[in-house]
């Protein structure tokens, strides 16, 4: 309930802060996966999938939409989130928000003649996340996260709660043309009476000045009550963008 209240109150103020800042932003990573993973093991799609994971805003408010769909057009989650930075300094960034997702699932249902049919649920979720970060220098940086979520309506994960330790290495040098980032974490998830943890790292490949990527994601089950597979793993093409644009109140002639 207190990050709940922390989130409204801060996005609350958030309009008046951003109007002493006029720079705002649209970037995002569109990518194509061999294996669509989620955050949370248990939602994970576990089949080719394309994902959609954008952000439009300002220096502290922003909109971080993700959309995730199977590769044959099937939605997979949409997640909206609204993300605000309490503290912004070139070493420690303390950010909160808070969204609505959707997660979609196709089941075999009765058409009310005896006939199964397939038909698509979608789970209504609510979140809202906590995250302090410090940057030891300009490649490494200590992340933590704790997110909690309950379901709006009857689903069997009524209450998950996750709790997250890493650590990002970004621009490694691999030669003058190509670079390497990896972010390794150990997080904890609970879920109703379940729980369990997991260790899991991101990997980036790229090329300087080139906005497409090969990226990576391999998750372990360390010890764990949640029914999920002892190993995930995927390999992603990524494309990423990032504009950035100032507002003016007067026209430039």
């Amino acid at each position: 309930m207190m990050l709940f209240l922390l989130v409204s109150l801060s996005l609350a103020n958030a309009n008046a802060q951003d109007n002493q800042n006029n720079m705002n932003h649209f970037r995002g990573n569109i990518s194509v996966t061999n294996n669509g993973l989620s955050l949370i093991p248990a939602f994970s799609l576990n089949r080719p999938a394309a994902i959609f994971e954008l952000s439009l805003g300002g220096e502290r408010l922003s909109f971080d939409p993700e959309m995730r769909f199977a590769l044959d057009g099937k939605p997979w989650s949409f997640i909206f989130w609204w993300r605000y930075k309490i503290i912004k300094s070139e070493k420690f960034r303390l950010h909160v928000g808070a969204h609505p997702a959707f997660i979609f699932e196709n089941k075999m249902v009765d058409d009310g003649s005896g006939t199964m049919v397939s038909s698509m649920e979608a789970k209504r979720f609510f979140a809202g996340e906590i995250s302090p970060r410090y940057s030891i220098n300009d490649k490494t940086t200590i992340t933590f996260l704790y997110l909690a979520g309950r379901s709006l309506g009857k689903v069997p994960y009524a209450l998950n709660q996750f709790v997250a330790l890493g650590t990002q290495f970004t621009k490694i040098p691999l030669s003058q043309k190509y670079f390497f980032n990896a972010s390794p974490q150990v997080f904890y998830l609970k879920m109703n009476e379940k729980d369990g943890y997991f260790a899991s790292s991101s990997f980036v490949i790229g090329k300087k000045d080139l906005p497409v990527s090969l990226g990576s994601t391999i998750s372990r089950k360390i010890v764990s009550e949640i029914d999920v597979n002892d190993w995930i793993w995927n390999i992603s093409l990524v494309y990423s963008f990032n504009n950035e644009f100032v507002k003016r109140s007067n026209l430039l002639l």
